[in-house]
């Protein structure tokens, strides 16, 4: 499979958008500077680059992925993030984006698993993240879905634990195999204060769908009297 280089530059600036969508060219000429995509009012430029071909052949250096995180605001959700993925076949499109949370630099593993991180409004800091699988021929990106896992988990939980919020996820080496970390809320915590120990959640990619194969739980730390 191959390996991709990451050339990352990171923007504060004012932008007026530029619509695009689906499979309408998008030019990247000002994707530092300018947010792509009309949704977000104020919009900023947090970061953006590329990801290029380096698969040791003759392609190495040629455009594979572009993105862009962005921040701005709603009318319904007031201050916002988004996010704009760009996939270069023919010319550049947009492979997918989102304006429902705060967004990170995406990521893309030695195996082609591309993963957005991103989380949500409110305390709950609910994962807003993406993750796609590219195809076998290469040419695309297919998601994956990132939600059954989560609503099983529970019975695979001690009794009188459970996971409250958001996730911190690990895609970055296959080798050693995707992740999910969380604290564990026992029922009678406060939101702000898990006192039921950690998880860490081992995850697998079965037919573009996330699923936990096992759960390794951590006591709470001792605290000294």
């Amino acid at each position: 499979m191959s390996r991709f280089a990451t050339a990352t530059s990171l923007v504060l600036a004012l932008a007026a958008p530029v619509w695009a969508a689906g499979d309408t060219p998008v030019s990247t000429k000002d994707i530092g500077s300018t947010c792509l995509l009309a949704s977000l009012d104020d919009c900023k430029v947090i970061t953006a680059g590329f990801l290029n071909v380096n698969d040791y052949g003759d392609n190495d250096g040629a455009p594979f992925l572009a993105w862009q995180t962005q921040s701005g605001s709603t009318q319904d959700d007031g201050v916002i993030g988004g996010f704009v993925l760009l996939h270069h076949t023919d010319g550049w499109s947009v492979l997918d984006s989102g304006f429902d949370g705060y967004f990170q630099i995406p990521r893309l593993n030695d195996e082609g698993v591309l993963h957005q991180p991103g989380y949500g409004q409110g305390t709950g800091v609910m994962n807003a993240d993406r993750l796609y699988q590219r195809d076998e021929d290469g040419m695309g990106f297919t998601p994956v879905d990132m939600d059954q896992w989560q609503q099983a988990i529970a019975d695979q939980l001690p009794a009188g634990l459970g996971i409250w919020k958001g996730v911190a996820y690990d895609f970055s080496s296959p080798w050693t195999g995707y992740f999910a970390r969380t604290s564990l809320w026992k029922d009678d915590d406060a939101n702000c204060c898990p006192s039921g120990g950690s998880a860490t959640i081992t995850l697998e990619i079965r037919d573009h769908v996330l699923v936990a194969t096992d759960v390794v739980v951590s006591p709470p730390e001792e605290t000294a009297e």
